[in-house]
């Protein structure tokens, strides 16, 4: 029999696992609520594609939600706890710095840090990863270091609640870290960013690219066992890099489409075990991301929730898929 002190570290971890899995429930379905308004202002059809998405991440929510257990929630120290929220709080700073101060770019700048730390630190590579979507925010929507400390601080102990729930899918980093950009963007009353929607010219390249960049970073990381981490930061790298000097008109945006589709590329194979299902992803991907750029507009972690949302509905509806032919094959 445990004792009482095993039990009540195993509640608390419960808890925190629960309360993780509501966070990042809560922060995608806000993305994605916002994305059908707006797709369905553009056009209906556009609005109920958006909505089918969105059923399908509910439905993805409410399986994960049934399979919570306290022993899936890990047992990590206070020290490693500590050293997480730091890692955090630092690739946040450290994106920003490369993003601003050297004029790289968001993009560029998140991915060099993810490149950094999973080649340099690869024990804290994903914290330090998280946090540097923090960074990729606009200089519009966290003005001063004090509020980028802020959005990385919230972002660090989002994470550390966080850590064990909905594990496996593309996004989720993001995710965590959009919770940090959003909360002091909406905290302090500033403004976000509004862009228009692509033009469809323009739409179905950006479609393309992210099946892409989602298939191929799937590859890189399970295929050839470089790590999500590594994988992701790696595609993102070259794609902010080449596109903005490739295509100097609309590089940038495309490049922007690039590292959030290596987002959704990096989810893990025990929800996709082969690439087709990825090639979905990157399709609902590259999709809301067309819808998504009126939303929320310059704040970090954005596109990974993208990712996180495309991902949950590619395995939402793939998981019912396979509960009613299972059913199908027992009656017959």
């Amino acid at each position: 029999m445990p004792s009482p002190s095993t039990k009540t570290k195993s509640t608390i971890r419960h808890i925190r696992l629960i309360a993780g899995f509501i966070l990042l429930s809560a922060f995608v379905i806000i993305l994605y609520g916002f994305i059908v308004y707006e797709a369905w202002v553009l056009h209906s059809i556009g609005g109920v594609v958006v909505a089918v998405i969105l059923v399908g991440i509910l439905l993805a929510l409410w399986q994960e939600a049934k399979a919570i257990r306290a022993d899936s929630a890990s047992r990590a120290s206070r020290r490693e706890m500590l050293l997480d929220f730091i890692a955090v709080l630092g690739g946040a700073c450290a994106s920003c710095a490369i993003s601003q101060n050297l004029g790289l770019g968001p993009v560029a700048g998140a991915a060099l840090i993810g490149l950094l730390g999973a080649l340099a630190f690869p024990k804290h590579s994903v914290p330090l990863y998280c946090g540097s979507f923090v960074g990729m925010s606009s200089a519009v929507l966290l003005a001063s270091p004090a509020e980028l400390y802020l959005a990385g601080s919230i972002a660090g102990l989002v994470y550390l609640i966080a850590e064990d729930a909905l594990n496996g899918f593309g996004g989720k980093l993001g995710t965590i870290a959009f919770s940090g950009s959003l909360l002091t963007g909406l905290g302090l009353q500033k403004q976000f960013l509004i862009s228009p929607v692509p033009s469809f010219e323009l739409a179905s390249e950006m479609i393309i690219l992210s099946v892409l960049a989602t298939v191929f970073t799937y590859w890189l990381s399970t295929v050839r066992k470089h790590g999500a981490v590594l994988a992701s930061s790696a595609v993102g790298l070259v794609g902010g890099l080449l596109l903005p000097a490739i295509f100097p008109e609309n590089g940038a945006l495309l490049a922007v489409v690039v590292i959030c589709a290596s987002f959704t590329g990096m989810a893990a194979p025990k929800r996709f075990s082969s690439p087709l299902p990825m090639l979905a992803a990157g399709l609902v991907t590259g999709i809301i991301f067309l819808y998504s750029v009126p939303v929320f507009g310059g704040t970090g972690g954005k596109l990974g929730t993208i990712a996180f949302g495309a991902s949950l509905a590619v395995w939402g509806y793939q998981k019912v898929y396979a509960q009613w032919a299972s059913k199908e094959k027992a009656d017959q």
